[in-house]
């Protein structure tokens, strides 16, 4: 493999990683913002309630989180572009 696709490839996902980074950050936001604003509200009363609590919240970060992920892949396509995709050919 070339040396200049090794480098397109490790800066494309760097890239990848940072915005998912982002994107995590911001669900996990706007996930605490929704409970903490009553938007969201998870009954936690009966027994049943408390056990099915954690899946419940971690379902509507994934929600959030995946809202986001048409950002992240347009991002990644420009940026990909803007390197130019005959640098990531590996031979």
């Amino acid at each position: 493999m070339k040396p200049e696709a090794v480098h397109a490839w490790t800066q494309l996902y760097a890239a990848v990683g940072l915005l998912a980074v982002i994107c995590a950050g911001c669900a996990a936001l706007k996930t605490i913002l929704e409970l903490r604003g009553g938007a969201v509200v998870l009954p936690h009363t009966t027994w049943k309630q408390k056990f099915l609590l954690v899946p419940r919240l971690w379902l509507r970060f994934q929600l959030s989180y995946l809202t986001g992920f048409p950002c992240i892949m347009g991002i990644t396509l420009l940026y990909a572009h803007y390197i130019g995709f005959e640098a990531f050919n590996p031979s």
